[in-house]
């Protein structure tokens, strides 16, 4: 039986002959002809004769078959026809295609069936309540705010999948993750059922499974209405007090820990980028975190920027000069940063404050907060001071009272307040007291170590067109030290306005070397948080 059944499609007698001729095989399994032989016959040049038999005719083997349809493979050259014995098919094009074809139909229908299970499992709902900003906690707020930014994002009622997103949610993807993690933990955001199939974890029967992958799913907004007019009401009730000055309060009290969170993502998103420019890869860990989260109680973000750019430097320099592991090389970055950090926090060197780099634009949560609530001019240059933050309409009129009566009403304060006594008033405003305005006795009774005390000076400043610098600062704590029978073991500098960065920073770094007298700050807002527990000295001095 010979080894292929030639099927011509030409009407011509000549190429029907070339064709049979050019699949004939001897019985030791080699062509009777060689090419060359075929070319001198038909007076064909030898380079167009497997091109003309490809053409006008296909040759079935009769030994190499499918094992689905038991039909010949078909070939349409002597090579396709030797690479088949090197690399044998089990199937036909035509049963390939038509098993790929049964697969498609069936994971439309399986798909089908996901997308229904979806609908019903996922179907979004109307509730009794609609969410407002202020009734929101400050992070989830501006996460919710990042995430519904962009009205253009947000498609069919539902937010865009973050791994589909052209910006940047929050500076880092794990920070993208524990945003959508207080979001729907808190019940705020739904999955919505548009999300993508991608987005859900399927059975081994192919059903939908019990989780998902929470940013490859898109969401909607809890509440009444439809999702796109929640949305649209969230954005216009968030507007309404983006301002820090229109910030409930437990918003401003939560400003520090929430700016501490975004600080420390945005440096730890520039540290692995500088490290990635190296080519050195690298993944933050916890003590990543400790160590940016420490360094920014001293140091602003851009700050932080420069000992970032010194540390990825070196160690790109070390993973070069030693040919260590590029993971040991990455890894001693943070080594470096802590290090440095507190070598100079220690000599109180001046750091610069470096700006964000183009190639990596602010994240939309970033921007949220210090751009549209702060208004910051610099955010790599801002540090938030470790103090209440001033409070709309807790404000007082500072400027009805004097000097000479703001003394009065910090020796009023003191005097009132349980815990301090022996309270004294120099009485003479601006006289040569080393630095004491009022003086007390602060008592700290504990029952299990017993009664202490301590001497505590209180400089008034009743600034109202200028902070309190660092000089005013240093300059208190040179007087103080005059007192040395006894000495006092804190000075507190209580001012109208506010202290300046470089005062801040002067008074930690004061406090942290252990300097004596520690210095403790009451700046308006703390002020106007004690007086607003005290109305009858609010009323007294005129203040409101």
């Amino acid at each position: 039986m010979p080894e292929f059944h030639v099927e011509v499609s030409a009407n011509d007698d000549d190429l029907a002959e070339l064709c049979h001729m050019y699949w004939e095989i001897k019985e030791d399994g080699s062509f009777s002809h060689t090419v060359k032989a075929l070319s001198e016959r038909f007076g064909q040049p030898s380079h167009k004769i497997s091109k003309i038999v490809a053409e006008v005719c296909v040759a079935r083997s009769a030994s190499r078959r499918c094992i689905d349809c038991d039909k010949g493979f078909e070939f349409r050259s002597r090579a396709s026809w030797t690479a088949s014995g090197r690399y044998a098919a089990e199937k036909c094009q035509g049963c390939i295609e038509r098993i790929q074809r049964e697969a498609k139909e069936a994971l439309d229908r399986a798909n089908s069936a996901m997308h229904l299970e979806i609908a019903k499992r996922h179907a979004v709902r109307d509730h009794d309540f609609t969410f407002r900003a202020v009734d929101l906690d400050l992070r989830a707020a501006f996460f919710l705010a990042a995430l519904l930014e962009d009205g253009e994002d947000f498609a069919q009622d539902a937010t865009v999948p973050i791994a589909d997103r052209t910006d940047q949610l929050t500076p880092t993807s794990e920070y993208d993750f524990k945003a959508l993690e207080t979001l729907i933990d808190q019940g705020i955001i739904s999955v919505h059922p548009s999300s993508s199939l991608e987005a859900f974890t399927r059975n081994d029967d192919g059903s939908l499974g019990d989780s998902y992958y929470p940013v490859r799913a898109s969401y909607y907004l809890v509440g009444t209405g439809t999702p796109q007019s929640r949305a649209e009401g969230f954005r216009k009730d968030l507007s309404e007090v983006i301002s820090r000055e229109s910030w409930p309060d437990h918003w401003s009290d939560q400003l520090p820990s929430f700016w501490f969170e975004i600080a420390a993502e945005e440096c730890k998103a520039r540290l692995v980028y500088l490290l990635r420019q190296h080519g050195l890869e690298f993944t933050p860990g916890q003590k990543t975190d400790d160590v940016f989260r420490r360094a920014l109680k001293w140091y602003s973000i851009g700050q932080i920027y420069y000992f970032i750019y010194r540390a990825t430097k070196d160690s790109a320099a070390y993973a070069a000069r030693r040919e260590v592991p590029k993971k040991q090389a990455a890894n001693s970055a943070v080594t470096r940063i802590a290090a440095e950090i507190d070598r100079v926090y220690a000599q109180g060197w001046q750091v610069s404050v470096f700006h964000r780099d183009s190639k990596v634009p602010i994240s939309t949560l970033s921007h949220i907060l210090f751009i549209r609530a702060l208004k910051l001019d610099n955010p790599m240059a801002y540090s938030p001071v470790d103090l209440p933050v001033r409070r709309a309409g807790f404000e007082l009129a500072w400027a009805k009272i004097d000097s000479t009566a703001f003394e009065r009403l910090i020796f009023r304060l003191v005097e009132e307040t349980e815990g301090y006594e022996n309270v004294e008033w120099l009485m003479h405003t601006n006289a040569p007291d080393h630095g004491r305005d009022v003086s007390a006795t602060r008592l700290r009774r504990d029952p299990l170590s017993g009664h202490s005390s301590q001497r505590v000076a209180i400089q008034c400043k009743h600034y109202l067109s200028r902070a309190v610098r660092d000089v005013d600062v240093s300059s208190a704590i040179v007087s103080i030290d005059h007192w040395r029978d006894p000495s006092f073991d804190v000075l507190v500098m209580a001012t109208s306005g506010r202290f300046t960065s470089d005062a801040v920073a002067w008074i930690e770094r004061h406090n942290a070397r252990g300097g004596h007298p520690r210095i403790e700050v009451w700046n308006d807002a703390r002020l106007e948080s004690l007086l607003n527990e005290r109305p009858h000295l609010i009323r007294d001095f005129e203040l409101r």
